[in-house]
């Protein structure tokens, strides 16, 4: 019978385990739609793991260096599989980010320490929610601040919790139901059979699914207030001109559309002979409404001796050094950098240290107290020539290779996409088989003359339409913003990864100088936004769908592209094209028999990563090995370190409960040096079990005291004061 009820308990218990992790899952789903925090799999695995954990009572030695491990096996697939030395960067990471917590900078902390908090948060959070559900048995604070939490990122961000209000309520009833019948229970002293039990949850669960499912599907009244969140940006976007914006730089794009007026305000003036697009940065994410940073799974890059470690472009597209300088005008309001695609190097004229922030691409100063803007630097660039033979022989890369190469965010869409969206991206491309001719068909498509480019008559989306929906099918007229995002969103839905890009164009001339450098200045009118697309082996490759634009970009064909560089070797040195000659007659012809390189290339970096992937895990393998016997010596001689610990708890207890707890404190502690107390003995007869190991009675003095204090209900803090010395000598022996 016993065991039945034990069995019955251990199922109870499952149950509320489970509950509760959905409960908490609701917590993590939201994230990917509303922060930077990707790769959510790991952290709803993590807590599953720790749930069953708790619910199995595995020992603290057990699971502290498998959830340790499972952390660090984490970071290193989400943030450091291209480091060498994935302990050596991780600790480094660390200390990192410990001096930048101490001086104040939480907002620089990287994305992979922000990470490992994250997982200890979940952790304790675990440990928290299993404290309320068996030993509090009540449940309604993490429901209800579950609700706020959900019930605020639908009002205020794109994540749309309608079903996920539905999921809390029903997980949430049941739980508080659940939890209150075990506290009546408990209360009463009463054990129930299966049979009787059901009969309380099965009305319970009845009535709980009938009334989510009501206040789900019958219709709902028009909300009496209006969307805070339109109002909010309109109180705070708007200027003297009726609401209507300035064209310009601004750091909030997530409610694109409206109407804008021209601002001939300068921005930058600079100088050199390859004109191209200034890009600020990148954002990924689109909500339906407008576009949210990028997914940050890399932490932000300093740029050591000013070099942009940033890699647009394989070695297999053809690219030319060119010079810059830029010149920022003193009242311009942001600190960020205006840099070309394949910029190598940027040197402030003030040595300012600089970083690069993750996958938005944006340079901004590296120092607590940043300037108002770079002012002058100089820029160092490779502009690219793409082939259009090597462009038009790729294929559309799978969903695997792009979320290995780049990361998923870049074929992200929002579920509220409507589905002729997708229909449109389809039937433009389905007649063709390469990606470049897809990605062609639909920036022409854009080009054409169904559309038209206007600043001023610009709808903004209403609540329930798509930005890009709005545009193609209702209203077909808009600005870059329109333009871009449209051929993003379209990409993506063929499986085509595009990103979205915002920054300057080239401006206009302002000035010849004497060295033949032309000087052009850029003002807030040349604000715009173009697309990126990527194609593996080759990088990130410029598209322009806005009418009226130029792509910077050059597009050669590969015969044309062979003559030019003929051009150019017969341009050359004739010392230097003879040494050539001399070294190529002096190798051995292999014609059909020499391999090429990248093959080599690609082996050698494939060994690499299985190297550092193999070492990685032998790494993590002796870290759990050493955290695991570690625990194990710990356990071993519990009994010689417990009692320090057990001292002073009882020493910070009140005097009438110090006496109670220190007793059975000192039956656990004998249990562990192997003198158990059998069921069968009473505590006089241990005691003078324990006195003959010992030699002396101080046991059954102790335990004469307690029997008084438990039993007769003496006054506990004095019979405390009388035993005190003894317990400890007691607890404290070898």
């Amino acid at each position: 019978m016993f065991h039945t009820h034990q069995q019955q308990r251990r199922f109870e218990l499952f149950i509320y385990y489970f509950v509760a992790f959905l409960l908490l899952w609701e917590w993590l789903r939201p994230l990917q739609d509303f922060t930077e925090t990707s790769h959510t799999s790991y952290f709803i695995m993590f807590i599953a793991l720790m749930c069953l954990f708790t619910f199995f009572r595995l020992k603290w030695f057990v699971t502290f260096p498998i959830c340790i491990g499972l952390i660090l096996l984490a970071l290193y697939f989400i943030f450091y599989q291209t480091e060498p030395s994935y302990p050596a960067a991780l600790f480094d990471d660390i200390k990192d980010n410990v001096t930048l917590i101490r001086l104040g900078m939480w907002s620089d902390m990287y994305p992979s320490f922000r990470t490992l908090l994250f997982y200890i948060l979940l952790w304790l959070l675990v440990y928290l929610l299993h404290y309320w559900v068996v030993y509090q048995q009540r449940i309604f604070f993490f429901l209800l601040m579950t609700i706020i939490y959900v019930t605020i990122l639908d009002t205020f961000t794109p994540y749309d919790a309608t079903f996920a209000i539905v999921r809390i309520m029903v997980f949430g009833f049941c739980l508080l139901g659940l939890l209150y019948f075990d506290r009546l229970r408990s209360v009463e002293r009463i054990r129930i059979s299966q049979k009787e039990r059901l009969k309380w949850c099965l009305p319970m669960l009845t009535l709980v699914l009938i009334s989510a499912t009501l206040g789900a599907t019958l219709p709902k009244s028009d909300p009496n207030w209006p969307d805070p969140v339109p109002f909010l940006k309109t109180v705070t976007n708007q200027d003297g001109d009726g609401g209507q914006n300035k064209v310009g730089y601004s750091a909030d794009d997530t409610s694109l559309g409206g109407p804008f007026r021209e601002d001939r305000t300068p921005v930058f003036k600079w100088s050199g002979k390859e004109p191209s697009y200034f890009r600020v940065e990148t954002k990924s994410i689109y909500t339906g409404k407008g576009w949210e940073d990028a997914s940050n799974d890399t932490k932000p890059v300093r740029l050591e001796d000013n070099k942009v470690q940033n890699q647009w472009f394989t070695e297999r597209v053809k690219t030319k050094v060119h010079e810059m300088r830029v010149d920022i005008e003193k009242n311009y309001q942001f600190n960020h950098a205006l840099y070309p695609i394949g910029t190598t190097s940027l040197t402030p004229l003030d040595e300012i240290p600089l970083k690069m922030m993750g996958k938005t691409e944006k340079i901004v100063p590296a120092v607590q107290h940043p300037p108002q803007n770079l002012g002058n630097y100089r820029i160092s660039f490779q502009s690219p020539t793409f082939i259009l033979e090597d462009l038009q022989k790729m294929k559309v890369p799978t969903k695997q290779q792009v979320n290995r190469e780049i990361g998923r965010e870049y074929l992200q869409l929002p579920s509220s996409l409507p589905e002729r969206v997708k229909t449109l991206a389809y039937s433009l491309t389905e007649t063709k088989n390469q990606m470049y001719d897809k990605v062609k068909a639909i920036e022409d498509y854009l080009g054409s003359d169904t559309y038209s480019y206007e600043t001023q008559n610009v709808a903004v989306p209403g609540q329930n339409q798509d930005y890009v929906d709005q545009f193609l099918f209702d209203t077909k007229i808009g600005y870059c913003d329109n333009f871009s995002t449209s051929m993003i969103v379209m990409l993506r839905s063929v499986g085509i990864p595009a990103r979205w890009v915002k920054g300057y164009t080239s401006g206009q001339l302002f000035e010849t100088q004497m060295d033949g450098d032309n000087v052009y200045e850029v003002t807030n009118n040349n604000a715009h936004s173009w697309v990126e697309v990527y194609f593996p082996k080759l990088g990130w490759v410029t598209f322009e769908p806005t009418k009226g634009f130029t792509n910077p970009e050059e597009f050669t064909n590969e015969s044309h592209f062979s003559n030019q560089r003929k051009d150019q070797k017969e341009e050359e040195d004739q010392p230097e094209s003879k040494a050539r000659e001399n070294q190529q007659a002096e190798q051995p012809q292999q014609k059909g028999t020499k391999q090429p390189a990248e093959p080599k290339e690609q082996t050698t970096q494939t060994e690499r990563s299985v190297m550092n992937v193999g070492s990685m895990l032998s790494y993590i393998l002796a870290g759990i090995i050493l955290l695991g016997n570690t625990s194990w010596i710990l356990y071993r001689f519990r009994a010689r370190w417990l009692p320090f610990f057990i001292v002073r708890k009882v020493k910070r207890l009140a005097e009438d409960e110090a006496f109670f707890y220190a007793y059975d404190a000192l039956l656990k502690q004998l249990k562990r040096k192997g003198m158990e107390k059998k069921p069968s003995m009473t505590l006089r007869e241990f005691a003078a079990f324990i006195d003959g190991k010992y030699g002396d009675d101080e046991m059954t003095e102790l335990t004469l005291l307690y029997e008084r204090a438990f039993y007769r209900k003496e006054d506990a803090s004095a019979l405390w004061h009388q035993s005190a010395k003894l317990w400890e000598n007691l607890i404290n022996r070898r």
